[in-house]
């Protein structure tokens, strides 16, 4: 959750200790790790956070992370049997996840969309991913456009709205070049950042993370509109919202995470949120990060490992669920409950503070690091 306090702009942020000190909002796209100027290209080419948290202000009018304006041109339908990739930098990434504007109101798919976004997932995951024609038309079938990016020299394959069918869908990007065969294999991490707009970073974070990684993870998921976000454009808190993928699993971000776990039945889902760094006036002094399984009755060994991890890389407070805290632990969420039913993959949910995502933002060092614990180990590893 992101709260008010987050909003007043503040002159520095840094990680002292076992704690990181309260943060001032997070700064838009552009205003981090500056690059390159961005590549005008032409191309074609998806809780945690518990119910009851409190709309921590309103996000900048259009409800999305603050990005340039959209001066792009048309974008051709690519030939061939497999995607072009055209050449970009993570501001034009940037510019096509979350494109101005955004939309104005949440659009609840229908029995195609859903049907369509579950082929066109498992098309783009599959190795190798599915001809290029079929992934097309499925993406087209979903009010959705592939595209392929290149990106400091790696290749992605992304799934963004349609201009004319924006209504809050998701995007979707996967590696197109399959990481090294390891022996044993290590099953694939999809990264997701559900709640962008209003866990204020995250999406940034994630997709920092996905770009500046060699070969891991191998997907990012995230949010394309607020989580309140009604049909009739206005944001209202309530506890199922329609589109909010966490609490509703017929948001196409949950149907993607769905059709993920069909290619890949041992793939792990990590979900990057937030919360306010104000102290809790009946718990006290709130660590700097949750871990969370998702499961109320206790960790898993998988959640435990990874608690401790990020103590060791980032030196901050880290709480495990439901040991160290009975808080944000994400059992209500859709996507943990999903992979609990189904057995064989694994779901994480960390929790961050403010101040330790605005950390994470502005220092590339500690976002490698972060990444580096978040990777999972082969199996059998020590």
């Amino acid at each position: 959750m992101t709260r008010r306090s987050e909003r007043a702009p503040a002159a520095h942020s840094q990680a002292v200790g076992s704690s990181v000190r309260t943060g001032a909002i997070m700064r838009g796209l552009r205003d981090m790790s500056p690059r390159p100027g961005a590549w005008i290209v032409c191309a074609a080419l998806a809780t945690g956070c518990c119910a009851t948290q409190p709309i921590g202000g309103e996000p900048p009018s259009g409800g999305g992370p603050p990005i340039h304006g959209d001066d792009r041109e048309p974008r051709p339908t690519l030939p061939g049997v497999q995607p072009e990739f055209v050449v970009i930098d993570l501001e034009e990434v940037g510019m096509r996840l979350w494109p101005e504007p955004g939309p104005t109101a949440y659009v609840a798919p229908d029995e195609r969309q859903t049907a369509a976004v579950t082929t066109l997932v498992r098309g783009m995951l599959a190795d190798p991913p599915a001809p290029r024609d079929e992934l097309a038309a499925a993406a087209s079938a979903a009010g959705f456009v592939l595209e392929g990016w290149s990106v400091d020299g790696r290749r992605y394959l992304a799934a963004v709205e349609q201009e004319t069918r924006r209504g809050g869908g998701g995007a979707y990007v996967v590696r197109f070049d399959p990481p090294a065969p390891t022996a044993p294999p290590v099953p694939p991490t999809i990264l997701q950042a559900p709640h962008g707009f209003f866990d204020l970073g995250t999406e940034r974070i994630a997709l920092e993370i996905l770009l500046s990684e060699p070969d891991w993870p191998r997907a990012l998921f995230v949010n394309t509109v607020h989580r309140y976000l009604g049909a009739d454009g206005v944001r209202r808190r309530q506890q199922a919202s329609p589109a909010d993928p966490c609490h509703s699993a017929q948001h196409l971000l949950a149907v993607a995470t769905a059709a993920a776990l069909d290619a890949h039945p041992n793939a792990e889902i990590i979900q990057l949120h937030g919360f306010g760094d104000n102290d809790d006036t009946v718990m006290g002094p709130q660590p700097a990060a949750i871990v969370s399984a998702g499961l109320a009755e206790a960790p898993t060994p998988r959640s435990r490992v990874l608690a401790a991890r990020l103590r060791e890389a980032l030196g901050v407070e880290v709480a495990l669920f439901p040991v160290d805290t009975d808080r944000l632990g994400a059992t209500t969420n859709v996507q943990g409950r999903v992979v609990h039913a189904r057995g064989g993959a694994e779901f994480i949910h960390i929790e961050m503070s403010g101040s330790l995502r605005q950390w994470l933002r502005n220092d590339a060092a500690a976002r490698a690091r972060l990444a580096t614990a978040l990777r999972r180990d082969p199996p059998g590893s020590p």
